[in-house]
Parts: C-alpha cells; sequence; structure tokens
C-alpha cells in the first residue's frame, strides 16, 4: 500500500529537512526543481515552448526554478509571476532573480509580471502550461486574481502541469470551489491525500512523486492513517485455496435480493458470488421470481419464500430463511429488495437478531437500517453505501460530506465498529480502527444500473472464503475496477454493463494471479 499523508506531516519534513538535516530551503527547491524537469521531458519529449505562472511563495519559487532549467534545456519558456519581488518569499525571491538576470542574456526565457487577465495572452501559444501559483497549504476558496488567473488557464488548449498540488485544491479533503484542471501533477516530498480524493481525483490528472533530496528516514516513525491500494494488496488479499476443499468448505453465501420488481439485482449479486470463487451461492428470491432466475442463469441454488402472490420479502419469511441464514458464512443482504414497509421490518428483524456470522449490506437494506442505526450492532458487518445513500445515514448532504469525507467515513466506521466501503469515484473502504484505503482501479464506464450489485456479490464471494471483512472488502473493490479497466480492451467505458462486469470477474482474477505468480 502507498501511504498518503497529510498537510502538516508534509510541513514536518520540511521543517526535518532545514532544521535537523541542515539542508536549506532553496536547496530542497533546487532538488525538486531537477526531478519536475526530468519528469515532464521524460512524459513530454516533444514541447518547445512552456508557459508558467509563478506565485509569491515557495511553489512559485519552485515554478522559477524550474523555468531556470527548462531554458537550460533549449526550450522556450514564459514566465508570468504575481506581485513583485518585495512581496516574495526568500527562497522565491532568490530564484526570481537568477531567472531575471539570465533573461537578460537569454531569448528563451522571458518574465512578465502580472497586471490583468491580458498578461495571460502570453502563454496562448505554450505546448505545456505548469501552476506554480500556490503549494499544499492552501485551503479554502481561491481569491482574486487567482480565482481567475485559474479560470483562464483551465481555458488554454494546452497540456497543464501542477507542482506539487493544483491551485485551489485542499491538499488534505481533495475540496475547492476553483481548481487548476491538470493533465499532471508533480507532488513532492511524498504523496498527499487530497490529491486521490473528490476534486483531486477528478483534476489532477496522472500524479507523480518528486523526491527533494531528504529520503525516506524522517517516514520511519511517521504513521498515516490513509493509504492507496496496489496491486501487490489485492494479490495477497486474494483467498487461499486448499487443494482439499469442496463446495461448502470454499465459501457459502445466502443473497437476500431482488424482487418482484427489481430481480435484476437478485442474479448480478449472487452470480458475482460465484463467478468470486465462493463454492455455495443460495438465492432467496419470492416464490413469483423464481421462473425468471432460472432463465437467466442455472447455477446458482434457488430458496423461494411466501406464495405465488409474493412480491417482497417481509418479517414472516424470516422463518423459512433462519435456517439458511446461520448455515451461511457470509449473507449479502438488500440489492434489489424494494423499500415496502415489511420489508424495512424483514431488514429490521435481520440485524436485530443477528443470527448470520457476516453480512453485506447494500442498496435498499442500507435504507431500511437508517431508522434503526443507532441501536444495530454492526460488527462482522461490510456496509456498501454510495454517497447518496451515506448521505441518508449520516443526515449530511452530499456537498458536506465531500468537504471532507474522510474525516466523515473514519468517523462513521469507528463509531460503529463496521466495515464501510463508500462507492464512488474513487470508492474508499474505512476499517474499524481508523484508517482509510482509497482504490486505485476503475473507470467510468462503472456509473451504471447494476455496478453496486457486482459489487455487494464480489465482496460477500471473498469474504465467505477468507473470512476476513477489510482484506475481502479491499480485493473486492481493487478487482471490481481492474475488471473494467481490463474490459477497456476491446469496448469503451460507454459499453460496460453490468452483466458483463460480473462474467469478466475470473480474467480480472487471472490477471492479478499471473502478475505475481511465477510460471
Amino acid at each position: 500500500m502507498i501511504p498518503l499523508y497529510s498537510n502538516s506531516q508534509i510541513r514536518d519534513l520540511d521543517a526535518f529537512a532545514i532544521n535537523k538535516l541542515q539542508m536549506p530551503g532553496i536547496v530542497l527547491m533546487e532538488n525538486a526543481a531537477k526531478v519536475i524537469v526530468e519528469i515532464i521531458l521524460s512524459e513530454y519529449p516533444s514541447i518547445s515552448s512552456v508557459g508558467i505562472v509563478c506565485g509569491k511563495g515557495n511553489n512559485g519559487g519552485d515554478g522559477f526554478a524550474v523555468a531556470r532549467h527548462l531554458s537550460n534545456a533549449g526550450l522556450n519558456v514564459n514566465v508570468i509571476f504575481l506581485g513583485d519581488s518585495y512581496s516574495m518569499s526568500d527562497d522565491c525571491r532568490t530564484n526570481y532573480e537568477i531567472c531575471s538576470n539570465i533573461s537578460q542574456t537569454r531569448k528563451n526565457l522571458k518574465l512578465f509580471q502580472y497586471s490583468g487577465l491580458k498578461t495571460l495572452t502570453t502563454l496562448k501559444n505554450s505546448d505545456l502550461i505548469i501552476d506554480a501559483i500556490l503549494g499544499s497549504g492552501f485551503s479554502g476558496e481561491l481569491k482574486e486574481p487567482i480565482a481567475s488567473i485559474v479560470t483562464e488557464l483551465n481555458k488554454i488548449e494546452a497540456i497543464k502541469v501542477a507542482i506539487d498540488v493544483p491551485t485551489g485544491l485542499n491538499a488534505d479533503t481533495g475540496e475547492g470551489n476553483i481548481i487548476f484542471n491538470s493533465d499532471l501533477t508533480i507532488t513532492l516530498g511524498e504523496f498527499k491525500k487530497g490529491l486521490f480524493i473528490t476534486k483531486g481525483y477528478e483534476n489532477c490528472g496522472k500524479i507523480i512523486l518528486s523526491e527533494i533530496g531528504v529520503g525516506r528516514d524522517y517516514f520511519d516513525n511517521v504513521f498515516p492513517d490513509t493509504y492507496l491500494i496496489e496491486p501487490e494488496d489485492a494479490y495477497e488479499n486474494l483467498p487461499k485455496r486448499k487443494r482439499r476443499i469442496n463446495k461448502y468448505s470454499a465459501g457459502k453465501v445466502l443473497t437476500l435480493a431482488g424482487s418482484y420488481q427489481y430481480p435484476g439485482a437478485a442474479i448480478l449479486t449472487s452470480g458475482s458470488v460465484l463467478y468470486s470463487g465462493a463454492g455455495a451461492s443460495v438465492l432467496a428470491v419470492p416464490v413469483s421470481v423464481k421462473k425468471f432466475i432460472h432463465r437467466k442463469i442455472t447455477d446458482l441454488v434457488v430458496q423461494t419464500y411466501g406464495n405465488e402472490q409474493s412480491k417482497f420479502l417481509t418479517p414472516d419469511d424470516y422463518k423459512t430463511l433462519e435456517q439458511k441464514i446461520k448455515w451461511a458464512d457470509v449473507v449479502a443482504l438488500g440489492p434489489g429488495i424494494g423499500r415496502e414497509e415489511k420489508t424495512v421490518e424483514f431488514v429490521h428483524k435481520f440485524l436485530r437478531k443477528k443470527e448470520f456470522k457476516s453480512a453485506v449490506i447494500d442498496a435498499d437494506a442500507l435504507f431500511a437500517l437508517k431508522d434503526i442505526l443507532s441501536k444495530a450492532d454492526l460488527r462482522n458487518c461490510i456496509l456498501t453505501p454510495h454517497y447518496g445513500e451515506f448521505s441518508l445515514l449520516t443526515n449530511i448532504s452530499v456537498e458536506e460530506l465531500e468537504k471532507n469525507v474522510l474525516e466523515a467515513g473514519k468517523e462513521f466506521a469507528v463509531k460503529h465498529k463496521t466495515i464501510l466501503v463508500l462507492k464512488g469515484a474513487p470508492t474508499i473502504t474505512f476499517s474499524s480502527d481508523g484508517y482509510s484505503f482509497i482504490n486505485s482501479t476503475g473507470n467510468n464506464g462503472l456509473a451504471k444500473f447494476g455496478s453496486g450489485d457486482v459489487l455487494t456479490g464480489m465482496s460477500a464471494g471473498f469474504c465467505s472464503q477468507s473470512k476476513e471483512l477489510l482484506d475481502s472488502s479491499l480485493l473486492a473493490v481493487y478487482l471490481h475496477g481492474l475488471t473494467a479497466d481490463l474490459m477497456l480492451n476491446k469496448k469503451t467505458e460507454f459499453g460496460i454493463v453490468s452483466s458483463e462486469l460480473m462474467k469478466h470477474i475470473p480474467a480480472s482474477i487471472n490477471f492479478i494471479k499471473r502478475s505475481f505468480e511465477k510460471n
């Protein structure tokens, strides 16, 4: 897993380098600039002209140093700087003065003091534009003239690169009002949380780390609570299958999904259980739905409840299902069961009696859960809401959640002693002991009906095999996204549908296994 750090932890790194190691800030700036230029020239070898907008702080100083090195490499560089040299930080001023002196004798480096939006016209013919206005310490909303500058820069047709953090983005929360829209973000020192979530996920583009010459020693005693999931994590979390297993020891899942109105959810969830490797997948549906299910998938064991007139779960059905609830290693509950009053009562009864070993709770079951959340025992449960469902559970608007989703998710998971899988772009998993895990796979082809049902089935299927709730959640989320990514080899994100996503799960498992296992 890749650790992700907070602003305060990164600031402490700078202080450690300057105060403990006696490395002047100007040296750190120079180290960073050299790596930044190497990355830019490697990523975009065909560029010939670069525009850079520099602020008055150390992020601006990085920009001036980068401008010098790009000029040294023979590129045409135009730099727009805000304010004047007297308002700049010391290290920023030093690099500004060096650039200013070079520009007096070199034609390919020009500096322009910002005097209004018309100044930005000097950048319109640039192949690449670098944002060096504000660094990772920014929070709140952009003020003028920076807000207008960023808005105009986003309109220019050029490759966009941000140094450290795109201007306008909160590096802790991933939030911001107006944000520089980067194709590449070269972040300094270490990866920051906010680059990978909400607006950061949308605006940072490709993210590459630039060392500043301090080394890794400092981080030996720094313990972050947020991580980015890697392929290695998925491989390590794959269930270990013994040679002498049978269909029952390979994982037993009872799926309580679907209704007369939403039968497809039942197929996607219970089918994904099987495609994830579980040995026994039993689907419980109303009698009226059974024929439809068998026409669509024959590998399932179907248990019915109610009678020919039954269309959804009711509390009376619990007795019929009780033995299977106890039998299953995991119960997947919620997709497509509907929100009828009697169905809500069934969910309440299910959670109150708690005769299950583990459960994955999703969709309509989450709607029912909100009424008894304060009393429900959610230990040994995986909850998989999207933002709208999580908003209902917490009584916090989606807009407010996105302002600090890491804190909101962490607080919920710790308070309720549960695993929370918050579905979104990206999906974030929160553990009951206060850790957050940001997924690194997936694409917008997953924004389809049924995609979440597949994830519920995968979570239940993997958990039934390993009995590890957190590991299974991380694996399911990663492979869910990877499956969609691999499907792009044959179709675009427009053509990804949930029924095919389910059938491609084995291919993504095979991809991970082949990536790490020797022939």
